[in-house]
C-alpha cells in the first residue's frame, strides 16, 4: 500500500514539474512576443524625434530581455529543484540579481523621459544587488569546496 502512495507522489510531483515548466516557457515566449509587438507598435505609431525612438527601442529591448532572463533563471531553478541537483538557491539568487538590475535600468530609462532620477531608489537596489551577489559568491564557494 505504501508503494502505491509513493508512486502516486512521484506522479504528482512529475505532473507539477511539467505544469510549472510549461507555464514558465509560455511566460518566456509571451515576453518575447510582447517585445516584438512593442517594437512594431513603437515604429508604426511613433510621433517624435529620431533620438527618442532610439531610447524607446533600447527601453523595450532591455526591459523585456532582462525579464526573459529572470523567467529563464526561475525555470532553471524549478528544473533543478524537482530534479534534486541542488543549485536551486543559486538560480534564485541569479534571478533576483537580474530582476534588481532590470529595475535600475527601468528607473534610468524612465528618467530619460521624465528627467527625474530617484537616486535613493537606485542606491537601495544597488545595495540589494551587492548583498545578493555576495550571497551567491558564498554559496558557489561552498559548492566548490563540497566537490573537492
Amino acid at each position: 500500500m505504501n508503494y502505491r502512495f509513493e508512486n502516486l507522489d512521484k506522479k504528482l510531483i512529475n505532473a507539477i514539474t511539467v505544469l510549472l515548466k510549461i507555464l514558465l516557457l509560455a511566460a518566456f515566449i509571451a515576453v518575447i512576443v510582447y517585445m516584438i509587438i512593442a517594437i512594431y507598435n513603437s515604429v508604426l505609431y511613433y510621433k517624435g524625434s529620431g533620438e527618442n525612438i532610439l531610447y524607446t527601442f533600447i527601453d523595450i529591448i532591455v526591459e523585456n530581455s532582462l525579464l526573459a532572463v529572470v523567467i529563464f533563471e526561475i525555470y532553471e531553478s524549478v528544473s533543478d529543484f524537482f530534479d534534486g541537483t541542488g543549485k536551486t538557491v543559486q538560480y534564485i539568487l541569479n534571478a533576483a540579481i537580474s530582476f534588481s538590475a532590470r529595475e535600475i535600468l527601468l528607473i534610468i530609462f524612465q528618467a530619460k523621459f521624465s528627467s527625474a532620477i530617484e537616486f535613493n531608489e537606485i542606491i537601495s537596489i544597488s545595495v540589494l544587488i551587492v548583498a545578493l551577489s555576495f550571497s551567491s559568491f558564498i554559496i558557489s564557494r561552498q559548492n566548490i569546496k563540497k566537490t573537492q
